[in-house]
């Protein structure tokens, strides 16, 4: 999904802040609040839990783009504890006709 045409090569040396870690899907029952959001953890699928208002976005096709993926603020994934996208609630939307492997769309709240 986050392929993209003319992708770069990887980088000659890794990232000295970040490392890599293996990554566990599991099956996951989201309970929604009182208002309708799910819970605030990384999960593929399921209900957003916005941190603001819900975001809508069109796919440069003119197809609505749909909630795919969120990591929560404040997410660890350095050895020196830096934050990701600058510890904001992340959201990734993409567009359900795959009518580019690129049509994703992050989104960040705080």
């Amino acid at each position: 999904m986050l392929l993209q045409r003319h992708a770069a090569l990887p980088a000659a040396e890794t990232e000295p802040s970040l490392c890599a870690l293996p990554l566990t899907l599991q099956t996951f029952e989201d309970t929604l609040d009182p208002h309708g959001l799910g819970a605030q953890t990384f999960k593929v699928g399921g209900t957003p839990s916005w941190a603001q208002d819900p975001a809508h976005y069109k796919c440069a096709c003119g197809t609505d783009l749909v909630y795919v993926c969120q990591v929560p603020e404040g997410m660890e994934f350095g050895a020196d504890t830096d934050g990701l996208f600058l510890g904001n609630e992340t959201y990734l939307l993409a567009c359900p006709s795959h009518c580019d492997p690129a049509a994703v769309w992050p989104v960040n709240q705080n």
